[in-house]
């Protein structure tokens, strides 16, 4: 059971990559600064434990790829 910030959480960051997708298909120049924030709520949300794998190898993968 989630509790009701953590699903706002998760539903604000896939908007916020979206968002981010859709500047970067658009050749958009301020997409940049979107994607870097975009990659820090990531780190955040994942040091706070907001989001886990259900595979533990792939705990790594994300800190390595952020």
């Amino acid at each position: 059971m989630l509790s009701q910030g953590t699903v706002l959480l998760r539903i604000g960051f896939i908007i916020l990559s979206l968002t981010s997708f859709g500047l970067l298909m658009e050749n958009r120049q301020d997409m940049g600064i979107l994607e870097i924030i975009r990659c820090l709520v990531f780190v955040g949300v994942y040091k706070l434990g907001y989001i886990r794998s259900q595979f533990s190898s792939l705990g790594y993968a994300y800190e390595v790829k952020y």
